[in-house]
């Protein structure tokens, strides 16, 4: 018998670990404007957050875990036409970067990048790559 094809199609959601909740809703809901979401008592603090279609799962923890190597991070889309203003409005809200934003060409493509982090020091990508 044939095995049946695999039919992942796509992310559910991003679990991130953060050492303060109420840090991480300030900056996550107060700076960049996600929106909470209804999350069930699972025994431990977090918090569900929606950003366009999508979903960023948060769990509270005592020690953040060691980054290896490959620069653990995961990025979020801007567009293009409103990369500028954004790198912008979060540098005056005082979001710390990992260096000033860059662009490369990606297959013929101009691709911006800018990296920040969360108040844990989670690294996060913005980029004008879009979901696929």
């Amino acid at each position: 018998m044939a095995a049946a094809p695999i039919a992942v199609t796509g992310f559910s959601h991003v679990a991130i670990s953060v050492t303060d909740l109420d840090a991480a809703r300030d900056f996550y809901c107060g700076v960049l404007g996600f929106e909470e979401l209804p999350r069930p008592d699972l025994g431990i603090p977090g918090m569900w957050l929606k950003v366009g279609a999508l979903q960023l799962h948060f769990v509270e923890t005592d020690q953040m875990p060691t980054p290896g190597r490959g620069f653990p991070h995961y990025a979020l889309h801007v567009p293009t036409d409103r990369f500028d203003a954004t790198v912008e409005t979060l540098r005056a809200a005082g979001v710390p970067f990992l260096g000033e934003p860059s662009s490369r060409v990606d297959f013929g493509t101009t691709v911006l990048a800018a990296f920040v982090h969360d108040p844990a020091g989670n690294f996060i990508e913005l980029t004008n790559v879009g979901p696929a």
